[in-house]
């Protein structure tokens, strides 16, 4: 029962350059206009209870479909969290596993092989967490 109507027209700035221009409305009303009830009335008594019906199961269809589109959202932001917060914590106890063999390594007398294993690590953290910085940064400035 909704109502779409689209104006299209071409347009001349003061530069004489030509546009284009597209003015749409969109009435998304349940019901049609009184004018309309009132000439469907005159065709059947009982089209006002049909149209109250029928706006009824519509209004509850798009309540259900915004709460169906709701959920998915909030789903699919709980699954997003929970796998930022495995690779955090995944990230965490590789990183103390790499620093403790890297200890290991300098304790069994090989100081440059555990000091270079250790440094790569902490570079390759530096470095992880400098691109998320900087990739957070250059999609605000795109926004």
């Amino acid at each position: 029962m909704a109502k779409q109507q689209r104006t299209q027209q071409v347009v001349r700035n003061q530069q004489g350059q030509q546009g284009h221009m597209v003015q749409e409305v969109f009435d998304d009303n349940l019901l049609p206009d009184a004018a309309e009830i009132e000439k469907l009335y005159a065709i059947d008594p009982h089209i006002l209870e049909w149209l109250k019906q029928s706006a009824d199961k519509e209004q509850a269809f798009r309540h259900k479909a915004f709460d169906t589109k709701t959920d998915l959202v909030r789903s699919n932001e709980k699954g997003t969290r929970r796998v930022n917060t495995m690779g955090l914590v995944f990230s965490f106890i590789l990183t103390l596993a790499a620093m403790g063999f890297s200890s290991w390594l300098i304790y069994c007398d090989h100081e440059v092989l555990g000091s270079i294993f250790g440094g790569v690590i902490i570079a390759g953290i530096i470095g992880a967490f400098l691109s998320k910085v900087i990739v957070t940064k250059q999609n605000n400035h795109n926004n």
